[in-house]
């Protein structure tokens, strides 16, 4: 009996392995680029960890890749990203608006296929000389606690300039976008 009970327990152990060594989903990437007056921003994060941390928009799972969000969604999501993501400006909340919306397939070798959400951003009014921008966003992160976000500038040359890569408990005081501080002066 006690055998028995040893050989379920290691079996059990063992077909638990997989679970534990899983990788994680992609975090949310969030890239900066300024056209003009204009500031665009792009946030992309993977649908699974979306539908986890805004249940209301788990019709996504089925939606096909590469066409854009069909109103009801579209307008779902900028009220939930409404609530998490935010720029300022001397403290005063710049108007985004959201340009386009629309699901990438994606894979990865050690994650398979999966499915994410790009939705494209614009500010206008953005003051070349004010001080520093803040970002404030939390999105699937206040639900998925290890997902993370990395912040890029889109450089004239398109080269990629990180700016930070923070976690849920890193996000609440803001991440300070100072272009000076990426090649904007």
């Amino acid at each position: 009996m006690i055998l028995r009970s040893s050989l379920f327990a290691l079996a059990f152990l063992v077909g638990s392995i997989g679970s534990v060594l899983a990788h994680a989903l992609p975090g949310s990437v969030l890239l900066l680029r300024q056209q003009g007056a204009t500031l665009q921003l792009t946030v992309q994060f993977p649908v699974e960890d979306l539908i986890i941390a805004a249940p209301e928009l788990a019709a996504l799972e089925k939606m096909a890749a590469d066409q854009p969000l069909p109103q009801e969604f579209a307008a779902a999501l900028t009220r939930y990203l409404g609530r998490h993501l935010s720029v300022t400006e001397d403290g005063v909340p710049l108007t985004l608006k959201m340009t386009d919306a629309r699901l990438q397939a994606a894979y990865h070798d050690h994650l398979g296929h999966f499915a994410l959400l790009v939705s494209q951003w614009q500010m206008t009014g953005v003051r070349r000389d004010a001080t520093p921008l803040v970002l404030t966003y939390d999105a699937v992160m206040h639900e998925v606690r290890n997902h993370r976000a990395t912040v890029q500038w889109i450089e004239q040359n398109g080269d990629l300039r990180p700016i930070s890569e923070f976690g849920y408990f890193d996000a609440a005081d803001g991440i300070p976008l100072d272009p000076r501080a990426v090649g904007q002066q």
